[in-house]
């Protein structure tokens, strides 16, 4: 069972999101905060397997709180927010975040972003994929050192067709049978275009998948 601590300031959120999570089979609430340095506190004496952070907190912010996370601890880290803007997501990612979840997801989407950190794996909700991807294709800003870079070490068919699944939210188990190929295979077809690339998971992947003209935003499921 999967042991997760929630750092959320808004007390009615939290009790929301920790009552219908600790209905899952899988997941334990080990542990809530409503700051972020009561939150790290706790998760160094519990040490859960994911933390779920709001970016908004009271005494820090959020993205503080996930770099010392990532720096200090073992736990994966969930971004748990309202923040729509690209900024937000950006730096959450830079600063170590293993996915990027809004409050406003199904909870369904929420365990399977908890669940798919644990396994080194990064959700982005479908909606800011969409809309990041859009505006992507839309200003079709590529840097020139990195397309003359990378271009040079172009990605096989295979990588790009899994990324293109990526995209459209699948996930590993999901793409192999698309595809017909074991996980092992996949997920070595995806580490293979993270390092061509020199991206650190698929959320990275898939925006520079779009920077470069591989992706096309209307290939994203419409959540």
């Amino acid at each position: 069972m999967l042991k997760i601590v929630i750092v959320e300031p808004e007390i009615f959120t939290l009790l929301g999101i920790k009552g219908a999570i600790e209905q899952s089979p899988d997941i334990e609430v080990t542990g809530d905060a409503t700051s972020g340095k009561l939150g790290f506190k706790l998760i160094e004496q519990i040490n859960p397997d994911v933390v779920l952070v709001d970016l908004l907190l009271p005494d820090m912010s959020g993205l503080e709180l996930t770099r010392s996370i990532k720096t200090n601890t073992n736990s994966k880290v969930v971004i748990f927010t309202n923040q729509t803007h690209e900024d937000f997501i950006n730096s959450a990612f830079r600063h170590g975040a293993d996915s990027y979840m809004l409050k406003s997801a199904d909870i369904e989407l929420i365990e399977l972003a908890i669940k798919r950190a644990y396994f080194n794996e990064c959700l982005l909700d479908p909606k800011l994929a969409k809309k990041l991807l859009e505006s992507l294709y839309q200003n079709r800003y590529i840097d020139p050192s990195f397309a003359d870079k990378n271009l040079l070490d172009s990605p096989t068919e295979r990588q790009i067709q899994v990324l293109r699944l990526l995209a459209q939210g699948l996930v590993f188990e999901q793409i192999a049978k698309e595809m017909f190929l074991s996980v092992s295979t996949v997920k070595h077809y995806a580490s293979d275009l993270y390092s061509k690339w020199h991206v650190k998971n698929r959320y990275e992947a898939i925006k520079r998948g779009a920077m470069l003209g591989y992706i096309d935003y209307n290939l994203i499921v419409n959540e």
